[in-house]
């Protein structure tokens, strides 16, 4: 007979998985350690997550949420499509650069998945289905012109996460080392077109 599952464990070893964020990169996240700090074996910790990217998988998806409602409330907090776009594009770039570790760990220690049924398509994509509904909004409304909506969003989220990785690493221009706002708000201008705006 299996032992009961205890949530309040899993929320704990969760909770040091992103407290362990704040300070260090994903891959040096040491699961023994993390039992350690738990006040558990290490077997205990993979009784809930079978593996390390178990683990990051569901710390993932909870990041995901923590993100897409912090983009939600500055879309929400905007008016008109083109303002709505560079409301969530500043939105992502200042969540990224509060959370170093655990947007590297979003972004790129993850493999992609490709297994994914439609709800967890949505929300592993929420910002990108979010920004490309903005972009329909105004398409709709006469603000924007897009050439090709998947490949402009594609391409903003992309741009985006170089200004992140760049103004970490202070590869940017030192006049915009104190803040990314005018390249997001430059890339904006760029990506999404507003109607007229186009030779």
């Amino acid at each position: 007979m299996s032992k009961p599952a205890n949530p309040e464990l899993k929320r704990r070893i969760l909770d040091l998985v992103l407290e362990e964020l704040r300070d260090k990169p994903p891959e040096r996240i040491n699961m023994r350690q993390l039992a350690a700090k738990a006040g558990v074996s290490a077997t205990a910790i993979y009784y809930y997550f079978p593996s390390k990217n178990a683990l990051f998988e569901t710390i993932k998806l909870e990041a995901m949420d923590e993100m897409d409602g912090r983009i939600a409330a500055a879309v929400a907090a905007s008016s008109g499509a083109p303002d709505r776009i560079r409301a969530l594009m500043r939105a992502f770039v200042g969540w990224c650069l509060e959370k170093p570790h655990l947007a590297r760990l979003l972004m790129e220690t993850l493999p992609a998945r490709e297994d994914l049924d439609d709800q967890a398509m949505r929300r592993y994509y929420s910002i990108c289905i979010r920004a490309n509904d903005i972009v329909r909004e105004g398409v709709a409304e006469g603000s924007l012109a897009p050439r090709d909506l998947d490949l402009d969003v594609a391409l903003a989220q992309t741009a985006l996460w170089g200004i992140v990785s760049q103004f970490w690493s202070k590869r940017v221009h030192p006049r915009f080392w104190d803040s990314p706002d005018p390249l997001v708000d430059r890339l904006a201008d760029l990506i999404v077109e507003t109607k007229g705006s186009r030779p």
